[in-house]
């Protein structure tokens, strides 16, 4: 291996031990050595129910339980975090109302859904019939996940 490449390949190293898990890890370009990609997102989640229902949640991750809440009309929960290296991060969501439910992923890796998310933050409205996205890209809510009858 040329020096120039054993150089390289050092200071890839001791970024990704120095950034932890906040360093994009895919096949190593020049401007991934020269400038790591931080990944910090924040996930909404807000009741838009217009029939003043309580909404309620119960958000985790394979390392985090973030506890259960309730939401009024209009209330919202949301959490900042860093996406790890491996991009193996998935927060998902039990969301129930009076008369249904549902258990809906809110995180994962997928650039479609970081574009719509604008790369930094997902905005999800629980209404009526369903869960919906804000789209960043068109300026539009986009129904992803429809209710489920019962508890």
């Amino acid at each position: 291996m040329s020096n120039i490449k054993q150089f390289l390949l050092a200071i890839y190293i001791s970024l990704l031990l120095t950034c932890q898990d906040r360093v994009v890890a895919r096949s190593a370009t020049m401007s991934d050595i020269i400038g790591p990609k931080i990944s910090e997102w924040q996930v909404m989640v807000v009741n838009g129910l217009t029939t003043s229902e309580t909404l309620f949640i119960h958000c985790k991750s394979k390392e985090d339980d973030l506890g259960e809440h309730n939401l009024r009309l209009g209330d919202r929960f949301s959490w900042n975090f860093g996406e790890n290296m491996l991009h193996t991060t998935l927060f998902w969501c039990y969301l129930s109302k009076d008369d249904s439910h549902m258990n809906v992923k809110v995180f994962w890796d997928d650039v479609i859904l970081f574009h719509r998310c604008g790369w930094k933050k997902c905005v999800w409205t629980a209404k009526t019939d369903g869960l919906y996205l804000w789209n960043f890209a068109n300026g539009e809510d986009l129904l992803l996940e429809n209710w489920e009858a019962g508890w």
